[in-house]
């Protein structure tokens, strides 16, 4: 049942008043709710009675209850001529009404409070209650111990664990841009990366090559996935082929590596990626990774549909 607060809080109404003889006047209470005008799953209760010319309540005879479903309800009121030459002044009276509301018939959207997480983000951003701080590149980052903890086992260790940074108040961390590491901090406390108007958020391909390295640092294993089907999804091409298919090989991306040797599985791309000295340079420190590149032009050329209609071309898309 909502209380008296919630009720006024949430409702509109208005009394509609006639004279139909014999001292007997109609009122009529319209009532509508603000957030469910079709007033569905709510059941009103009211209560109106007269008031005297000292603004009392007039006899029992004057006062009526009524049952609402719906949005209006009618009230009759017969008024003796004692009554009435207690309540008239110049031809007007007063009633007083009072409403009680049983369900508020809210929707489950309004009733849908912010997870945890944003309560957390919000926190981070006053910085209340952060009990960690991070300097990276320059850059400063407030952050709770507990949340990096509870989504990195690395940070767990190095937090909680015997390690000298469970006990400062400042780490350094070194090798990371201080953007990679916002666009880090951003996935642990909003779990994902859609927010395009947060600063941080990778917005390159490169920046999505360096947010993956550092999950695979962290053990984030969750945003590791998520930038590695960004980078499969947003195509390979002549000129990343080599970085993302050592970014592959040396992160343990499965998904990528094949999308890789998918693409160099082309001909006429691969020409063009092996006179570079970035394939050059990789073939010579992994060169298992040439043969695999070999066993995966042979199976294509096997298969010739799956090149048809030049499908791997200069670029290709997971």
């Amino acid at each position: 049942m909502a209380s008296p607060a919630i009720a006024r809080s949430s409702l509109q109404g208005r009394l509609v008043n006639s004279i139909s003889g014999a001292g007997e006047f109609s009122l009529t209470l319209m009532v509508r709710h603000v957030s469910n005008p079709t007033m569905e799953g709510i059941k009103v209760l009211s209560n109106i009675v007269l008031l005297d010319k000292t603004g009392s309540p007039a006899s029992a005879e004057t006062r009526t209850t009524g049952c609402l479903f719906g949005d209006t309800q009618s009230y009759h009121l017969r008024l003796p001529e004692d009554v009435k030459a207690n309540c008239l002044v110049d031809d007007y009276f007063r009633v007083m009404c009072s409403v009680e509301v049983i369900g508020d018939g809210a929707t489950e959207e309004e009733e849908e409070l912010p997870d945890l997480r944003h309560d957390l983000a919000m926190m981070r951003d006053k910085q209340e209650l952060t009990d960690v701080s991070f300097d990276v590149d320059g850059e400063s980052f407030c952050a709770h111990r507990l949340v990096l903890a509870a989504l990195s086992p690395v940070f767990r260790a190095e937090l909680y664990g015997s390690m000298a940074e469970s006990k400062m108040a400042s780490i350094t961390i070194q090798d990371m841009g201080a953007s990679t590491f916002r666009s880090m901090l951003h996935y642990m406390y909003h779990g994902s990366l859609t927010n395009a108007g947060k600063t941080g958020v990778p917005s390159t391909m490169a920046e999505y090559q360096r947010l993956l390295v550092a999950a695979d640092r962290y053990g984030v294993d969750r945003l590791k996935k998520i930038c590695e089907d960004k980078l499969c999804g947003n195509g390979i091409t002549v000129d990343n082929a080599v970085s993302m298919l050592e970014l592959a090989e040396g992160h343990v991306c499965p998904k990528l590596k094949a999308s890789c040797l998918d693409f160099l599985s082309d001909g006429e791309n691969f020409k063009m990626v092996a006179t570079t000295d970035t394939y050059f340079n990789l073939i010579q420190s992994v060169p298992s990774i040439l043969v695999e590149i070999r066993n995966r032009f042979s199976m294509a050329h096997e298969n010739p549909t799956s090149t048809e209609h030049g499908a791997h071309k200069k670029s290709r898309m997971c």
